[in-house]
């Protein structure tokens, strides 16, 4: 069945209205306790990145009218995005895999079915806590590990930060990260999302990506209702951004760190730390007892989450079709 919004995906930008200006702790914050990550935990965190990638879905379409997007409910409780293929696999990917019943190799041919019809080759990644029956069904229909992505989690219960009575997300704020880096929320205003947007390509553009699909996950998170955009200053000059989107699911609230980018100037300096920083204490001003970041293996994002208390849950496997060799 074709959905264009998942069952809970609530706007939430209604929620929060009429904060004052809070006072932000300068200092750093002190780690917790590593969280228990039990099996609800990991549906949890599941859930969170199934409905994450459904509003990056639903705001493509509003960025891209003319085609046709969906996300599809597939068997095992996952959803498949299949949208156009200029967003590659960071949008066009299934989740959720067989984490609530077994898969069938007919299964793993209905996905490759859906994503034929867009042009998209079919890429999974799996949770390893999924059902067995996802990772045989995969490898019967001639699927192998392309890449991986690492899943990190923080329980924000015991941060001793206080808890904004009335939070408003569009309500400015500021955190000192040290005498010199301060991290704000972007202006909700069509200069504090182009400042945002353009600084966003500045930190990645020298990955070899194409600049307009840099621009183009730029702009979904400043559409999405549920996210936050927040700019980091050294000395007052624009150094990095990122953003962090706030989300129900049925097993919880959880807020997700996402797009973090720091300009190539001001690498080295602490910049994705305050970011990062600046963000749980946000989120647990804001109510939420649970966050999440994903990092690829071997790259600083993993490293800078787990200096501020974040602790690697599990790591997914990225699954594609292997091309038959002709013999």
């Amino acid at each position: 069945m074709k959905l264009r919004h998942l069952k809970d995906m609530a706007d939430i930008r209604g929620e929060h209205r009429g904060q004052q200006r809070p006072t932000v702790p300068a200092k750093s914050v002190p780690s917790v306790s590593p969280p228990t990550f039990t099996l609800d935990t990991i549906h949890h965190i599941e859930e969170a990145h199934i409905v994450h990638l459904a509003r990056q879905v639903e705001v493509s379409m509003d960025l891209f009218p003319s085609e046709s997007m969906a996300v599809y409910r597939v068997v095992g409780g996952g959803v498949s995005a299949v949208t156009i293929p200029f967003l590659g696999q960071q949008i066009n990917r299934t989740l959720g895999l067989g984490m609530k019943g077994p898969v069938r190799d007919y299964d793993i041919k209905q996905l490759e079915n859906l994503n034929r019809v867009a042009n998209l080759s079919s890429s999974v990644l799996l949770c390893p806590y999924a059902d067995p029956s996802a990772l045989q069904a995969l490898a019967v229909c001639g699927y192998g590990v392309d890449s991986f992505l690492n899943i990190y989690a923080r329980s924000l219960a015991d941060l001793p930060v206080a808890r904004d009575p009335r939070p408003d997300m569009a309500q400015p704020w500021d955190f000192m990260y040290s005498p010199d880096t301060c991290v704000s929320r972007a202006p909700a205003t069509e200069a504090g999302m182009a400042a945002f947007i353009h600084n966003s390509v500045d930190g990645f553009k020298d990955g070899g990506r194409p600049v307009p699909f840099l621009r183009t996950l730029a702009e979904m998170a400043a559409l999405r209702a549920d996210t936050v955009l927040y700019l980091a200053r050294i000395d007052g000059e624009i150094a990095g951004c990122g953003a962090l989107a706030f989300m129900e699911t049925e097993y919880g609230r959880v807020a997700h760190i996402y797009i973090d980018s720091t300009a190539p100037a001001f690498r080295g300096r602490g910049v994705q730390r305050a970011l990062i920083r600046a963000r749980i204490v946000d989120a647990k001003r804001m109510g939420y007892d649970f966050i999440t970041i994903h990092a690829s293996p071997g790259v600083g994002t993993g490293r800078n989450a787990e200096k501020e208390g974040f602790r690697l849950a599990y790591t997914k496997p990225i699954f594609t079709k292997r091309e038959t060799q002709k013999l």
